[in-house]
């Protein structure tokens, strides 16, 4: 009988060699010449930590972000494309051609190519992982299924698997209201641009509801959880849904096993506790192996 769920972040990828950050998405971005993707991003997102721009250290946290006011300017006149980086455009032409495309279907699109380029993981096993045991997994790689040959049925991706060509979720967890930044001083076609920069942000919102429905039969097979296992996870506020609805679908005696690294770690997984009322716990901290 299965009564025991892991869940999985990318700190789990990392303590296995594997290039998951999203520096590393910045590195992939550089060797296959879209250095314009970055400008254009780091531009409409600008928030930056001690070491730079946020968006290449906690990626999700920075996409929610976003300078509204840069964004209701936001124009594809302003990007310089180049041949590489979408629908083949060379540097310096028109961009007449791409005035209808959004900023997320960039964004996904060279994520999507990035997550194909992960090489995977190989041995050895760094951890000993229950192989009857149900999976939620945050990657979007198999380190689950080839390196713990972990049987798929047992596995959800709940962004996305690679390897099967599937749409890789990346987002944020914040909605803004278009209506609020109408402009009665601007003329309706100014304002219609502005409400539909707004709109498109919106749609880089991570649309947990509609991944939890789809999913529904998965969660349906946690009623008997009594132990989970939370490894290399952030327990980011973006991803909070998610962890509300596998606290709805386990029994309320379970215990959630918590391995922090530092102390960051620790204080996001006590506002997880507190935000969806954990009531069995336990911690043990600075663990290095899920740094």
């Amino acid at each position: 009988m299965r009564n025991t769920l892991y869940i999985i972040g990318n700190g789990f990828d990392l303590k296995h060699g594997m290039a998951t950050r999203y520096s590393d998405f910045k590195q992939w971005l550089i060797q296959h010449n879209h250095e314009d993707v970055i400008q254009e991003l780091q531009h409409v997102f600008p928030i930056r930590d001690t070491n730079g721009f946020l968006l290449w250290s906690d990626f999700e946290n920075a996409l929610g972000q976003y300078d509204i006011s840069r964004i209701m300017e936001w124009s594809w006149e302003d990007l310089n494309i180049t041949e590489n980086s979408f629908g083949g455009l060379k540097f310096g032409e028109p961009f007449s051609s791409l005035l209808d495309t959004e900023i997320i279907e960039i964004l996904e699109n060279n994520f999507r190519k990035w997550g194909d380029s992960i090489t995977p993981a190989k041995p050895p096993q760094i951890v000993n992982l229950d192989t009857d045991a149900l999976y939620v997994t945050f990657n979007y790689t198999d380190t689950l299924e080839t390196l713990y040959c972990i049987p798929e049925k047992q596995i959800l991706h709940i962004h996305g698997r690679a390897s099967k060509q599937e749409k890789l979720i990346v987002g944020h967890n914040r909605e803004v209201d278009p209506s609020d930044y109408w402009d009665d001083n601007l003329d309706m076609r100014e304002n219609n641009e502005r409400m539909q920069h707004i709109n498109d942000m919106n749609e880089l919102r991570k649309p947990y509801w509609d991944i939890i429905d789809r999913n529904e039969s998965f969660f349906n097979k946690m009623k008997n959880i009594q132990d989970v296992y939370i490894y290399g996870h952030s327990c980011a506020t973006v991803d909070y849904p998610y962890f509300q609805k596998i606290k709805d679908s386990i029994r309320n005696d379970a215990l959630w096993h918590f391995f922090p690294y530092n102390e960051n770690d620790k204080q996001r997984i006590l506002q997880l506790i507190s935000k969806i009322g954990i009531p069995n716990y336990d911690y043990q901290q600075y663990d290095a192996r899920f740094a």
